[in-house]
């Protein structure tokens, strides 16, 4: 199932990448003391390096009102992806403008559930086996009504236009155009369910203005959907990642699925399991609906989804027993890329249900 890059013509791609492929290296002191007028909530993997040989596993869903500081996980079995020819990487930097690599690679490692993986940073000692064999209390009939709700906590996140295997150091990793950030990707996952005749409500509330509260400011936004539509079974918030090397390599985590290039995805189920939130008692039913999920998309997709990363963390999850937090891709996966994983990902969990 390993394909080529989709779509677009090699022309379109060399053009579009000037003015869309995303900003960390010159605008990074610009963007911090930025950060510091707007407080803590800062996404600590979209900017700044990290350890070349590892992975970053962003467990901080490219931001974390939960969690101060990232977690680094040594490299435990990330795979390039394998392509002889990839379109636009021929394409050749602008004279005197900075640039850095751009590497493909398919993201695996962790602990072997099922037919699936899941990375267990919890140290809680859930049996993972034993918890996908437990009905989640979310469940979907598909009857038109309105049973799912996709929002942003950090709506602004954006992605690439076009893929030619190097991004700008000027690249921004924010935008309010709504076709090239996470709100494009959220589009084509209501699209997916719906054709399976589940009601779904997309809320495009923009969450990050100013980073610091996005979480406060999405609770808002789950709770009015809630008490308009008492029938929300599942919530999804649905981000973009990010992974950059310390000598300035950005990851692209990606596999093909029919000829055709998608962003991989990671879920992050969160754990209570000290007590230690009073309000997160059923955090389990949050996990067994997402172990039900990664096992249908690698069931469907193989290679689709990334670890599930299961965490210490909260991320609004406490919010209802359907609560899912969604990361698709990174800011050099194309658009494109992730609204065809959007798409995957909104059949596996629709399958999960009325398959």
């Amino acid at each position: 199932m390993r394909g080529v890059f989709s779509g677009r013509s090699l022309g379109r791609r060399i053009i579009g990448t000037g003015c869309a492929v995303v900003c960390v290296g010159c605008a990074a002191a610009a963007f911090w003391e930025w950060a510091g007028q707007t407080g803590s909530d800062i996404p600590p993997f979209s900017i700044g390096p990290v350890a070349a040989s590892v992975e970053v596993d962003a467990s901080a869903a490219a931001s974390s009102a939960n969690q101060e500081h990232p977690l680094l996980l040594a490299d435990d079995g990330i795979a390039p992806f394998h392509e002889d020819a990839l379109p636009g990487v021929t394409a050749t930097p602008e004279p005197g403008r900075a640039w850095h690599a751009v590497e493909e690679r398919e993201i695996n490692g962790g602990e072997a559930v099922d037919n699936f993986f899941v990375k267990d940073s919890t140290g809680s000692g859930t049996d993972l086996a034993w918890e996908l064999t437990q009905e989640p209390a979310a469940q979907l009939r598909g009857d038109g009504s309105v049973e799912v709700l996709i929002y942003h906590t950090h709506t602004s996140e954006a992605y690439s236009e076009a893929y030619t295997g190097f991004y700008y150091d000027d690249m921004t990793l924010r935008t309010q155009n709504q076709d090239m950030n996470v709100v494009a990707a959220g589009e084509a996952l209501k699209r997916s369910l719906e054709a399976y005749g589940i009601g779904v409500v997309h809320d495009t509330t923009v969450c990050d203005a100013i980073y610091n509260g996005s979480y406060s400011r999405s609770w808002d936004v789950i709770q009015n959907n809630l008490a308009a539509h008492p029938g929300i079974q599942i919530t999804i918030d649905v981000h973009r990642d990010s992974m950059t090397t310390e000598s300035g390599v950005k990851y692209k985590p990606t596999v093909a699925v029919d000829g055709r290039k998608a962003a991989q995805v990671m879920m992050i189920a969160g754990c209570n399991a000290d007590g230690s939130w009073e309000d997160f008692p059923n955090w389990e039913e949050n996990l067994r609906l997402m172990l039900r999920i990664q096992q249908k998309m690698q069931e469907l997709y193989p290679g689709l989804a990334r670890p599930l990363n299961f965490s210490d963390s909260r991320y609004n999850m406490n919010a209802t027993p359907g609560s899912i937090l969604l990361e698709i891709g990174t800011e050099v996966n194309t658009v494109s890329e992730a609204e065809y994983a959007a798409k995957l990902f909104g059949q596996s969990l629709a399958e999960v249900f009325l398959g």
